[in-house]
């Protein structure tokens, strides 16, 4: 009886360490000095129609700040949770005061990727003084 629990043990050692190193390819490690949100840190509220995508994508730090010319940008960090590259588009929004959007001709779907474990920034710049605020949509990649 001994004997095959131990030949058990050894089978499902030798599988889990051939199986980790598959699993743990491509993902990154990331270390950062910031310990609290950003001076420039906005509150966010995310409506979910694509779980899938939520479950793996999530903006993690989302800041919005006057540039020298004197429209609002924004900066959003997109963390990838899963354990290959993820793929998606994203477009920015620029609201106005009252809540309505903004004309512009930089309404595009840009596409992008994070790579597993990883993070980008994107970010975006109003194309006028009168935006206060932003939408950002993701969605997945083709």
């Amino acid at each position: 009886m001994r004997s095959n629990t131990t030949l058990a043990g050894r089978v499902l050692l030798t599988t889990a360490l051939l199986v980790l190193p598959v699993v743990g390819c491509g993902t990154v490690n990331t270390t950062t000095t910031r310990q609290a949100p950003s001076e420039d840190q906005v509150s966010t509220r995310t409506q979910v129609n694509d779980l899938f995508t939520q479950i793996f994508l999530k903006a993690t730090d989302v800041r919005m700040y006057p540039t020298k010319g004197g429209p609002l940008q924004t900066q959003v960090d997109v963390a990838n949770d899963g354990f290959r590259t993820r793929s998606f588009s994203y477009k920015f929004e620029w609201l106005d005061a009252r809540g309505n959007v903004i004309p512009s001709s930089i309404y595009t779907w840009k596409a992008t990727s994070v790579p597993a474990g990883g993070s980008i920034m994107i970010s975006s710049v109003a194309p006028s003084e009168a935006a206060t605020d932003f939408k950002l949509q993701l969605r997945r990649g083709q």
